[in-house]
């Protein structure tokens, strides 16, 4: 340990103890997590800068204590490099690991070894310059940090509270200092006069510029914004909002360029403020992303992002380089990420060239650097543009051979000093995007008019532990957990211009979904499913999975009555009918909030026949969702039917197509399922080997529930019969469940199938409550009787009443379809439901190995979390169950399935 201050380092390390059980891991930003965690890993921060600055002969190393756009009392650290860029990657593993030494011995241990592996000479100088944002840990972190320069020998500068790229610059200022490359004035002073100097130039003699709304997010940019704003003075009139620095719980809350990438609307604050026509644009906690907006005439938002500011400086800055005459000698190239959305990846790509790189601004930073003027941003707005070296020298020294290219090279000259090209940016971006606006004479809308975005939503997933997601292609891909990208392939598929990828932070325990598709509830619903298999992926506890994490099942409802019904009162009308429930399930408890977006179906039968159009029942189905159908809504006011079987699909078994959606038809019969056969590719090829042809060629899609339609088909003695008695249908439903269970079991299928089924000629109607487990409770099922249903109360509460004893009407559905509680009861789990077509409706257990009979104490302790977790059980039940009939009824005697 020759050379390292051993007693200095032990004594003040012993005064920043690191915390049991807490892991620190140096991301893409450095570290970053709860701001009251993070007194040990400033102080070997501090260490750890002045070896950096030693092992590269005393260049000046920067430190900034910051969290960016998270939540106030995360806060975090990073190193910044001589050049003001990102720390070299491989001296990110040294961070994390000296990070996470256990105590002050074992620090110093892996102190000693890192060093002389290093090889650093710790008789070099050190110098530092560090800075931090206005989270209320800051200054105690920062007092650890001075420490840790105490420690090893640091001579360092304090810049104070200042934004990220505020100390970026001045790394790169300090370094370049005295040399013919020195980047600008080594002070926050200079750096804004270097800033307003290049804006006031680049805008001279353009229109002027109206005022422009700053939303601060509370944070250190609204004073250096405050600050520069005096600097720019009428050339471009600032107007700061939410700059509340010293306001407890302020800081990024509901504010700030992050709400409203991933919000996708105004901050409240500016509701009132912001007016139609009118830009305005959001930086981040410590100001180095941006996020531009506008109300149009409508008072609707919009929103230009990374993406957007990347189409405009770039075009911009290809048409300056052909004005000053040096197209073909420079060339200008982007870079983005998978989080760009597709349309600017189109726009981009039909003008200049573009590069995908993985998430991280060292990685973007790098790969821009390899073109002669490299943009790039991030989606996030986060972002700026290089220039090469030789590029430079090649502006300084061009001659130009007209009035128009000694202009354009002007501008671009201007460009280099306007921009800040350490790191991205908000305030030199923000000035940058402002110079191209009046350049072109654009408006926001103009602006935003240069292509249109895909719809697209991003979602957060906390996890235990991220590391377990592994990605490829510039992280569009995932290579772990295994079998994941495939589900999300699967997925994606179904979406017109559908895209997603998943990928983990690099700063926290979240993974986060990408999606985009045509339509914006589509690319929501994508994003969604996507999160919930990620979700499942790392055994999320299905009790307490997040609302909108969509579950892909069904939901179906069945009408039969003495008098017809107009198809309105069930299916749209009420404020809970099933197409209501496709977007705020009850059994879901506000746990989730499923949107089942993969088709719907409604089949009714005639209420008086007619021998011309035949017994056969009239089928409406859709691949929109239902809830957006207009024409569904106009028939379903127009039609009157007896009988009616409606179905919602969402699911990953099969694919998108009018061949998928319930009711499945075949002559008189209508069949419909909620749940799943489990494993059923595995089984599929033997069910259709059991089919006679006339039989198998019934089938047109490709989804587990048409082909165990087609089995039950196989068992009717006479498919296409006119007439089918109840109990032929009731023994085909049982042979159906009986043959589906045998090939499970001869296949070796250990997880359960939820077998919910229902068949109906117009006469009668079977349904089965089923799971072909013991231990476990089957997808939900409940029914209603009355004499009238009908509305109660404006808004669409319906209820079941009941004048006398007669049963006009009887409804079975997924989960109710009102909110009274005694209108309902719960079918039993395992039990076939037959109505008769005189209106009697009897309840049959199902007797086979998976059948617990009442007196069984197993019959009161089914587990409710497999069907929770598919989205078909309540962990909480929505209505207590009670007995549906007297159980010594002689229609409740057991049946046997063969």
């Amino acid at each position: 340990m020759a050379g390292l201050p051993v007693d200095s380092i032990q004594h003040l390390s012993d005064e920043h103890p690191k915390p049991v059980d807490v892991h620190f891991q140096y991301g893409t930003a450095g570290f970053r997590t709860l701001g009251t965690l993070l007194d040990c890993v400033l102080f070997r921060v501090g260490i750890l800068a002045g070896l950096r600055s030693k092992k590269l002969d005393g260049k000046v190393i920067g430190v900034m204590v910051t969290a960016s756009h998270n939540p106030e009392p995360d806060n975090g650290v990073k190193l910044v490099d001589p050049r003001g860029e990102m720390l070299e990657s491989s001296w990110e593993a040294h961070a994390t690991a000296l990070a996470n030494a256990a105590d002050t011995p074992s620090f110093i241990s892996a102190l000693d070894t890192f060093i002389k592996n290093a090889k650093i000479d710790l008789s070099k100088p050190a110098r530092v310059v560090y800075a931090r944002d206005t989270r209320p840990s800051g200054g105690a972190l920062v007092s650890a940090l001075e420490d840790g320069f105490k420690a090893i020998g640091v001579d360092a500068r304090n810049a104070g509270v200042t934004t990220t790229p505020v100390l970026h610059y001045l790394v790169k200022a300090m370094n370049t200092k005295g040399t013919k490359d020195e980047y600008g004035e080594d002070s926050e002073g200079g750096y804004l006069r270097k800033l307003s100097g290049a804006f006031k130039k680049l805008v001279s003699g353009k229109a002027p510029l109206a005022p422009l709304i700053v939303d601060c997010a509370n944070g250190v940019g609204a004073i250096v914004g405050a600050t520069l704003a005096e600097h720019l003075g009428d050339t471009l009139p600032i107007i700061i909002e939410n700059g509340a620095t010293t306001t407890p719980g302020a800081l990024n809350n509901h504010c700030g360029a992050d709400f409203v990438k991933t919000q996708q609307k105004l901050p409240p604050s500016l509701s009132s403020v912001l007016k139609p026509g009118q830009r305005a644009c959001s930086l981040d906690g410590d100001a180095d992303r941006l996020i531009y907006y506008y109300l149009d005439e409508r008072s609707v938002f919009h929103m230009l992002d990374g993406d957007k500011i990347a189409a405009l400086v770039a075009a911009f800055i290809v048409e300056l380089v052909k004005a000053a005459g040096l197209e073909g000698r420079i060339n200008v190239g982007v870079v983005q990420t998978a989080y760009a959305n597709g349309a600017s990846t189109k726009y981009l790509s039909e003008r200049l060239p573009v590069k995908c790189v993985p998430t991280g601004v060292k990685h973007l930073h790098h790969a821009a650097e390899h073109y002669d003027i490299g943009v790039y941003f991030e989606a996030n707005g986060h972002g700026t543009v290089l220039f090469s070296p030789e590029t430079k020298k090649q502006l300084t020294s061009y001659e130009p051979s007209t009035p128009a290219q000694s202009t354009a090279l002007g501008h671009l000259n201007n460009l280099m000093d306007l921009i800040n090209q350490t790191v991205g940016d908000a305030l030199s971006d923000m000035l940058l995007v402002e110079v191209v606006l009046a350049h072109k004479s654009y408006s926001a809308v103009e602006w935003d008019s240069l292509y249109s975005d895909k719809p697209n939503r991003l979602v957060k997933v906390v996890v235990k532990d991220r590391n377990i997601f592994k990605t490829e292609d510039a992280e569009r891909r995932l290579v772990s957990p295994p079998g994941l990208q495939a589900k999300i392939d699967e997925l994606v598929r179904r979406y017109d211009g559908g895209r997603s990828f998943v990928r983990p932070s690099g700063t926290e325990d979240v993974v986060r979904v990408y999606a985009e598709a045509t339509v914006k509830s589509q690319a929501d619903e994508l994003a969604f499913r996507v999160a919930g298999l990620v979700y499942d992926e790392t055994g999320g506890d299905p009790v307490k999975r997040p609302k909108e994490f969509l579950l892909t099942m069904c939901r179906f409802v069945i009408y039969k009555g003495t008098s017809p019904v107009q198809l309105c009162h069930l299916l749209t009308r009420p404020c809970h009918s099933i197409i209501n429930q496709a977007f705020d399930s009850r059994l879901r408890i506000d746990r989730r909030r499923p949107i089942n977006g993969d088709g719907f179906g409604v089949g009714w039968y005639d209420s008086v026949h007619d021998e011309e159009l035949g017994s056969q029942p009239c089928i409406f189905t859709s691949v929109t969702p239902a809830w957006n159908n207009v024409n569904l809504v106009r028939l379903a006011e127009k039609i009157k039917s007896p009988l009616v079987f409606a179905h919602v699909r969402a699911t990953t078994a099969g694919s998108l197509s009018l061949d998928n959606c319930h009711p499945f038809v075949h002559g008189k019969l209508m069949f419909m399922h909620n749940g799943g056969i489990a494993d059923f590719p595995r089984i599929k090829r033997k069910i259709q080997q059991t089919l006679p042809d006339e039989i198998f060629n019934v089938v047109k899609g490709n989804t587990d529930s048409e082909w165990a339609f087609a089995l039950l088909l196989s068992k009717l003695p006479d498919a296409n019969a006119h007439s089918f008695t109840t109990n032929t249908l009731k023994q085909a439903m049982l042979d159906t469940i009986a043959h589906l269970n045998a090939l499970a079991e001869e296949a070796g299928i250990e997880e359960p199938s939820l077998m919910n089924f229902c068949v109906t000629d117009g006469e009668s109607v079977i349904v089965t409550r089923y799971i072909s487990s013991r231990q476990d409770e089957a997808a939900s099922l409940w029914f209603s009787s009355g004499t009238t249903f009908s509305e109660y109360a404006p808004g669409g509460h319906y209820k079941m009443s009941k004048a006398d004893k007669r049963e006009n009407i009887i409804m079975i559905a997924s989960e109710p379809l009102t909110f009274e509680k005694a209108d309902w009861m719960e079918i039993k789990t395992n039990n076939m439901v037959v109505i008769t077509p005189k209106m009697n409706l009897l309840q049959i257990p199902i007797v086979d190995k998976f059948y617990v009979p009442p007196s069984d104490p197993a019959f009161h302790n089914r587990g409710t979390r497999f069907a929770a977790e598919k989205g078909l059980l309540s962990p909480r039940r929505a209505v207590a169950p009670r007995s549906m009939l007297d159980s010594e009824n002689p229609a409740m005697a057991p049946i046997a399935v063969a």
